[in-house]
């Protein structure tokens, strides 16, 4: 693969979101939000993979499924004015059928085995597990854009800049109750089951169990090393059990982050 591949699709990518752009101020917003997130998850991506010292063929792999990860969230939130999944559709089935009609990876000369690389990791993206019957070659890439990804949500968290903060969905309330099962579920190192999200702080909760779901021992120590843990735990109630939680993710990721 030559990085021409990239470089077409990135001037694609830009050119699509551009068409999405609007006058409407939380269209528009939500639509930089998800721009800007993919930025930064290319970012993301290209250090976990320097890190692996990936070859420069498996590198352009990475590039362009971080890229076109969240390709499907332009028309996602057009079309029903949300991200949740479970109350429109699966974005990251959205996204291949978006690249399936602009016929994108073809154009940019990608052959049959680099575009379901590609495919592969974005509708993998954002499954709960991943299947257990592909080859680590094609999971690789897959498995850094999921890091990668988890790792802006966080700092998107915790941001201040209002322009780059995730607003909390309309259909969650922000209350100071949590539920005790998510917590337990926590606590027992499991990740949390999102239909058992009930308010904004199970939500919270819910992200915070992505820990259980990383990776990479690079990715373990930067978000050691940028306290995001901490930063995310201290938005939620300071009660013992929050204590608890904070405790068992904190400690796993240390367990699991480079050994200095």
């Amino acid at each position: 693969m030559k990085e021409h591949a990239f470089l077409f699709l990135k001037n694609w990518f830009h050119g699509y979101v551009q068409d999405f752009y609007s006058t409407d101020e939380q269209l528009q917003f939500h639509i930089r939000l998800k721009e800007e997130h993919t930025r930064r998850v290319l970012e993301n991506a290209v250090r976990i993979g320097t890190w692996l010292t990936c070859t420069y063929e498996q590198m352009q792999h990475i590039k362009i499924a971080a890229l076109l990860h969240d390709i499907g969230r332009f028309q996602q939130y057009q079309t029903y004015k949300t991200f949740n999944d479970a109350l429109s559709v699966n974005h990251a089935q959205l996204g291949l059928e978006v690249l399936q009609e602009a016929g994108s990876m073809q154009a940019a000369g990608l052959n049959d085995q680099e575009q379901k690389i590609i495919k592969n990791a974005v509708l993998y993206h954002n499954r709960r597990q991943l299947p257990m019957d592909e080859s680590e070659e094609w999971l690789t890439p897959a498995k850094i854009i999921r890091d990668a990804d988890k790792i802006d949500i966080f700092s998107m968290l915790i941001t201040k800049d209002k322009d780059n903060k995730i607003p909390l969905p309309l259909e969650l309330e922000n209350t100071n109750a949590y539920s005790a099962k998510i917590v337990e579920d926590i606590i027992q190192g499991k990740l949390v089951e999102y239909p058992d999200i009930k308010n904004g702080n199970d939500l919270m909760l819910f992200r915070l169990s992505w820990i259980y779901d990383i990776y990479f021992s690079y990715s373990f120590s930067y978000i050691v090393e940028q306290g995001y843990i901490d930063k995310l735990i201290a938005t939620l109630p300071a009660r013992k059990e929050i204590a608890r939680v904070h405790q068992c993710l904190w400690q796993y990721a240390r367990e699991h982050a480079i050994s200095k």
